[in-house]
């Protein structure tokens, strides 16, 4: 048994608080927790806020002006296509230095009625539709590997690019990639599910995290941080949240004083600090460009 670990869960008018203000990025920065949802609203079934800001987006501004904290990107099938998403947590991982992944959960307030990505009419749950999400993003991302950026002047080889294979995903959404972003020197990002009552987490090897109901991480509310006993748990953690209407520094507060009672956490890449194992990658599939030829020698 041990304690848990802290972490945060920052709705949209919380991100635009802390987006606007220096003192409180140094602040947030310098807690000792494992990360932070950005966009918590996207994905907990709570509703649209008065103010939000586009989770990715807040984080390449983040990765930037932040040495330490991680971060998962709240995130929607409904809204983004498993390849755009790809992209973006590709090219987040590349900006944070590893501190960065996605989570996906209940249905985006913001994102439009409908579900333009899907290719099938046939009936499906929100918990099929983000698992196969998930497959999708993590085999696009894993499908330029890092090392294959090799820079060999002698050569005149910049990339095996023969190790950059297709994917060609064919489930509720559909890609064939490769992607256009090599994966990040740390690996595949963090990928992690807010499960709730109505969408419960499906049980997968793309799914590194599970936050909510049945999760190895559990939701307490900011209000209750003071009553919080400290109780022990199996290595998990806390995802504190706040009230719809609570403000940043509130957030904060509550979050420093639970971190004496929570398990501290060091600097480094959210899959070390969680001690999350290297996704295996897929079996290799077709690959996208020929083998690399060096140059002439003169």
């Amino acid at each position: 048994m041990s304690i848990p670990f802290l972490s945060l869960a920052l709705d949209g008018p919380q991100l635009v608080e802390l987006l606007a203000d220096d003192a409180a990025i140094r602040r947030w920065d310098e807690l000792p927790s494992a990360f932070s949802v950005l966009g918590v609203e996207r994905v907990d079934g709570s509703g649209a806020r008065e103010a939000t800001v586009d989770a990715s987006v807040a984080a390449a501004i983040l990765a930037g002006r932040t040495t330490r904290a991680r971060f998962l990107v709240a995130a929607s099938p409904t809204r983004d296509h498993p390849y755009n998403l790809a992209r973006r947590v590709a090219s987040l991982g590349h900006l944070s230095r590893g501190r960065s992944g996605v989570i996906f959960g209940d249905h985006d307030p913001y994102a439009p009625a409908g579900d333009p990505w899907t290719t099938t009419d046939v009936g499906f749950t929100r918990g099929e539709q983000i698992a196969d999400a998930l497959r999708a993003v993590r085999a696009l991302e894993q499908s330029w590997p890092y090392e294959s950026v090799v820079g060999d002047l002698e050569t005149g080889i910049f990339v095996q690019s023969n190790l950059i294979r297709h994917v060609d995903h064919d489930g509720l959404h559909r890609t064939a990639g490769p992607l256009t972003v090599p994966e990040p020197p740390t690996g595949a990002s963090v990928t992690a599910w807010l499960a709730t009552d109505r969408v419960p987490a499906i049980p997968g090897d793309e799914t590194d995290l599970v936050i909510g109901a049945g999760g190895a991480v559990r939701i307490v509310d900011a209000d209750a941080a003071e009553a919080w006993s400290g109780e022990a748990s199996d290595g998990g953690g806390l995802l504190l949240r706040g009230r719809p209407g609570s403000t940043l520094a509130e957030l904060l507060d509550a979050a420093e004083s639970l971190a004496g009672r929570t398990r501290p956490v060091g600097d480094g890449p959210l899959r070390q600090v969680l001690d999350l194992s290297v996704p295996s990658r897929p079996a290799v599939g077709r690959a996208a460009f020929p083998q690399p030829q060096p140059h002439a020698v003169l």
